[in-house]
């Protein structure tokens, strides 16, 4: 496995740079969205420009007018997530979700990790596209309960989109366990003592009706785990569709157990990734810690993670931060690494693992090597990783470079 480094940009000031591409179409167009942070979950600035070449000429940016608007008292976030091709429909299948601050964002994230109340409302879209992507007149609400209203149906959306053989689209979403609950007649206090903060998993598939011309969507039983194990439930799922047809969920967990939360979780308790397997797509197992192929699981904070299959090798990755000691909550993101899933076996291939970034002497201990974006280059099927190196100085904790990690795994084949 080669793997080399690109600088993208360097960060501006004590802000961080995040610049990252994304296919539009079943082509080679793309688009590169540009953030520039200096806070948590939220940008100061947000601009994209477009290339019809796979990144050799692109257009100026522009200012993303979809990223904020404000409506009152309250301020929306809305993003494009995932982008997929259906090759049995030809249709393109995107992601969407939208994020209703119900007052100003800051003072609304505070009395979150202060004390546990959530005034945000977070709703995850389907969106369908008949021209390649120019497009997406239809949309779909991941919803899970009947009732429209603005507080009902939040839904955190899943981090891909998952294309089934035959063309079914998989996606998920998590959701406070107490919405949940309230939609499938749960004991939320069963699994949790704050079933706000705890997060529980309900996974999506649409199947296009030809009759109809539109897409039927089906949702699971909700996928939970217990706030022992993970504090804050079942985070940024994975939804996988295994070549022996197992539906594979993969999720972000947490040991974090601030003073303003309520937790059964035990000082010391390890943070792992968190898998649950089904073969109908509805019913789930309980979920369990993400291991190597040699049973043993691995330390993982709470971040996120992805998955690429190759197109040429057929090989199933996944990318992540794996660590040597017990998280502190999200801490720390470093170093991040890659490493091939056995499908047959469930498990990470311990030797086939990778590191790919890792923090360097005299960098700061909040480096997150995190929140990246994962893909197979069109033309060289080169694999692409980019993100932002947030906390890279030990002074300013928002500051970052835009960088770029490609890796060519196919030579060894």
């Amino acid at each position: 496995m080669k793997i080399r480094f690109e600088m993208i940009e360097e960060a501006i000031s004590n802000r961080s740079v995040k610049t990252q591409r994304m296919y539009l179409g079943k082509g080679i167009r793309m688009r590169e969205h540009r953030d520039i942070q200096t806070e948590s979950d939220f940008s100061e600035s947000v601009m994209n420009r477009y290339s019809d070449d796979n990144g050799r000429t692109w257009t100026d940016f522009s200012e993303d007018s979809m990223y904020y608007e404000q409506d009152g008292e309250r301020e929306i976030l809305k993003r494009v997530n995932a982008v997929a091709p259906n090759p049995v429909t030809g249709h393109m299948v995107r992601s969407v979700m939208e994020r209703i601050f119900l007052y100003e964002h800051k003072k609304a994230y505070e009395n979150y990790w202060t004390t546990g109340v959530m005034d945000w409302r977070d709703h995850t879209y389907m969106e369908i596209s008949r021209d390649n992507g120019h497009t997406y007149p239809e949309r779909y609400l991941l919803a899970y309960e009947d009732d429209m209203d603005i507080h009902r149906n939040h839904g955190y959306h899943g981090t891909n989109i998952e294309i089934t053989p035959d063309g079914r689209i998989l996606s998920s979403v998590c959701a406070p366990l107490e919405s949940i609950a309230r939609a499938f007649g749960i004991n939320a206090y069963e699994y949790s003592l704050s079933p706000v903060i705890t997060k529980a998993v309900v996974v999506f598939e649409l199947e296009f009706d030809p009759d109809s011309d539109s897409y039927m969507i089906s949702k699971s039983k909700p996928v939970i785990i217990s706030d022992e194990k993970s504090s804050r439930g079942l985070l940024e799922p994975n939804i996988l569709f295994l070549k022996d047809g197992t539906y594979l969920l993969e999720c972000r967990g947490s040991n974090a157990s601030p003073d303003g939360w309520k937790t059964r979780m035990k000082t010391g308790t390890p943070g792992y990734r968190w898998i649950a397997k089904s073969t109908d797509g509805v019913h789930f197992t309980e979920p369990e810690p993400m291991v190597y192929d040699d049973g043993q699981a691995f330390m993982s904070p709470s971040s996120i993670s992805k998955w690429l299959r190759h197109s040429v090798t057929g090989k199933l990755y996944w990318l992540g931060n794996i660590i040597d000691k017990i998280p502190d909550g999200n801490l720390p993101r470093h170093p991040l690494c890659i490493g091939v899933f056995d499908e047959d076996g469930k498990c990470l291939l311990k030797d086939s693992v990778r590191t790919v970034d890792f923090r360097k002497e005299g960098e700061g201990w909040r480096l997150q090597c995190s929140n990246f974006s994962f893909y197979e280059d069109r033309e060289t099927h080169e694999m692409k990783i980019e993100y932002s190196r947030l906390g890279q100085s030990a002074d300013h904790r928002w500051m970052g470079d835009a960088v770029r990690f490609i890796i060519d795994d196919i030579t060894e084949e």
